[in-house]
């Protein structure tokens, strides 16, 4: 994020190029997932709050679905020239958005993402088992994302029998562990 903003708001009004135009590219393909992701999570968590059933904890389906969106959002504003002066007005500040193809070569920096992504749902989120707990779902099927992006498969079970069991010190026990 901090080369994001160093970026965008010092070093391209000074040296206004390819390089920095690639470098906000590849920065923003790499936050922007991160940053949606966890918008929707606050959106989530709110809601549980507010009494609504909702886990608002980090699940792979979101991680994929935040990626994807940046990554077709970033490719419509680069090849639709309507949705890049749409959001160049939404976002103000006399933001400019130009069509250069070879921005798409950035497109896999998203990736970034996936990986943070995947190495936060191998360590399972925080406030993931109280939110399992409280909807009454089954811990082993709840906690499958984490197993999809390779955390031990012992542990995992541990895991979802202490939660199934709702013993707190238990699963806090093994989430210092992981």
């Amino acid at each position: 994020m901090v080369v994001l903003v160093v970026n965008d708001w010092v070093l391209k009004p000074r040296f206004h190029g390819a390089v920095t135009g690639k470098l906000s590219d590849l920065a923003g393909l790499a936050f922007a997932p991160v940053l949606l992701s966890a918008v929707i999570g606050l959106v989530l968590h709110v809601a549980a709050r507010l009494g609504v059933r909702v886990d608002p904890s980090l699940t792979r389906r979101r991680l994929v679905a935040c990626c994807a969106a940046t990554a077709l959002g970033f490719a419509a504003v680069k090849l639709v020239p309507p949705v890049a002066t749409a959001l160049a007005r939404a976002i103000g500040h006399h933001a400019e958005f130009y069509p250069d193809l070879t921005d798409l070569l950035c497109l896999p920096a998203v990736l970034v993402a996936l990986w943070i992504g995947r190495d936060e749902l191998r360590r399972v989120p925080l406030g993931r088992p109280h939110a399992i707990h409280r909807l009454g779902r089954p811990a082993g099927d709840a906690l499958r994302d984490t197993l999809a992006v390779g955390a031990d498969g012992m542990h995992v079970a541990e895991l979802a029998a202490a939660i199934t069991a709702w013993d707190p010190a238990r699963i806090d026990a093994l989430l210092r562990r992981a």
